[in-house]
């Protein structure tokens, strides 16, 4: 930095360098005589323009008048006879000269200390560990946080020492690419565990090469940063991302088990039900009722069984096979597949040419049914209409199933796909409550979404995409 000097200060370190260079030279006179009579002068002056170009300017002046009296000859005289002016210019220019070069070169000197002051302030407050190298590798400096960290300076360690404070599993991959970025000239990036105080913590490296004019290497620049808690934590979030994904692979698999096994007594209570009304005519009509129920209940439970197993299935199976497929092809299925239901209400289906897609086509029809029967059976008082259209870019399609039902409450339409989510009781609207469910993971395991826009009392419109062909 540079030092805090007044005015008054300065003005008379140049006096007292003039005067001190002056008394030098005069001290010489006996063995100089006339010979270079300014050159110690401008040592006085280049000594008071490093305090300044001002003070060089007077030092230069006071520099030529003392050298004038003292000792040109005659000396200790102003009156002077064989002394040319072009001597004297030649010194003023000279001298102003080296007043003004030694100025700017301590306001450069002053100018870089003060960077290297704020960068050595910069690289102190920042948390990470700041070091530079040669063009060789070879680390030149460290930051203090180096030091707070393992406890060790650059001094205890010398150039490559760096190497035995690395763990034993990254220390050969770390050097290698090290060497390489070197050798390639190209930016270093490494995460390894570095020998601290407390022990080993996981940092991440990186450094980049800084180049001359002709494109070589002069310094390298690097930075270290602490990931310690960073891997730590991802560790943890693997290992219960792994316990996860095993929960849910038991879980699938035991609800996949449940509802198969589940078939079996359903089937039994159902057909004794069957064989107890053909063998023994209910003529009670409490009991004719009690019978009933309880075949009501085994349909629903075996609609609500099969619902869960293709559910589970597609969790545990996903899709099968996607090919290029027009949407026509599954909406033609699903009309099949919905033909008597359609035929019973009095809907109205209509749908525009639709473009092609990359899916299952068997999956896709499971969509348009769900959304087609779930548009009729949550019909208004009128009859139900449907009306399907697409949209295709690039990349997705964009199918729309619009309907003129009873609509949804804005705040269930987030939670309408959930699974087993019900908006109104079984006795209103039968249905396993699994099927926008199924729609919403079908769309999904393609890689595209599921929404429903809708209001109550106005219809609701559903959208999904799927990849375009």
């Amino acid at each position: 930095m540079a030092l805090t000097t007044t005015s008054a200060q300065r003005y008379g370190i140049a006096v007292l360098s003039v005067a001190v260079a002056t008394l030098l030279r005069w001290s010489l006179n006996p063995y100089l005589h006339a010979q270079f009579p300014f050159v110690i002068t401008f040592c006085g002056v280049a000594s008071a323009a490093w305090f300044g170009r001002r003070p060089g300017l007077l030092a230069v002046v006071l520099g030529g008048i003392g050298t004038w009296y003292f000792i040109l000859p005659p000396v200790l005289s102003f009156s002077k006879q064989d002394i040319s002016p072009l001597q004297i210019l030649s010194y003023v220019f000279a001298g102003c000269f080296v007043a003004l070069v030694t100025g700017s070169l301590r306001l450069a000197n002053d100018d870089i200390r003060d960077r290297e002051a704020k960068l050595r302030f910069v690289a102190a407050a920042m948390p990470e560990i700041l070091f530079t190298a040669d063009s060789d590798g070879h680390i030149e400096s460290l930051s203090e946080r180096f030091r707070e960290y393992t406890g060790k300076t650059l001094q205890d360690l010398g150039a490559w020492g760096w190497l035995e404070l690395l763990h034993g599993d990254e220390k050969e991959s770390t050097l290698a690419n090290w060497k390489l970025a070197v050798r390639s000239k190209i930016e270093f990036r490494s995460t390894a565990r570095l020998r601290c105080k407390e022990g080993y913590r996981w940092f991440q490296c990186r450094a980049i090469p800084m180049h001359d004019q002709r494109q070589h290497v002069i310094r390298w620049f690097g930075v270290c940063a602490d990931i310690d808690e960073l891997k730590r934590l991802e560790d943890v979030l693997e290992e219960q991302a792994r316990a996860l994904i095993q929960s849910n692979e038991e879980l699938e698999r035991f609800a996949f088990a449940s509802s198969h096994d589940l078939q079996e007594p359903l089937r039994m209570v159902g057909a004794f039900s069957d064989l107890l009304v053909r063998k023994y005519p209910l003529e009670d009509s409490e009991a004719a009722y009690l019978i009933g129920q309880v075949r009501q209940g085994v349909q629903r439970m075996r609609e609500l069984i099969d619902a869960s197993l293709e559910y589970s299935r597609l969790v545990s199976e996903g899709v099968g096979d996607r090919n290029t497929v027009s949407l026509d092809a599954p909406l033609a299925e699903a009309l099949g597949l919905l033909q008597p239901m359609i035929e019973a209400s009095g809907a109205q289906v209509i749908h525009d040419p639709l473009p092609n897609v990359q899916a299952d086509a068997r999956t896709v029809a499971r969509v348009f049914q769900s959304l087609i029967s779930n548009a009729i059976k949550f019909r208004g008082a009128e009859p139900p209409a449907v009306r399907i259209s697409a949209v295709s870019d690039a990349n997705v399609c964009t199918v729309e199933v619009k309907d003129n039902g009873i609509g949804i409450a804005e705040d269930s339409q987030q939670t309408v796909f959930h699974a087993f989510r019900r908006l109104h009781r079984r006795t209103e609207y039968p249905g396993s409550g699994l099927g926008l469910a199924t729609v919403k993971r079908i769309v999904e395991l393609h890689g595209g979404r599921a929404w429903v826009e809708s209001a109550p009392g106005q219809g609701s419109t559903f959208f999904f995409t799927l990849p375009a062909a």
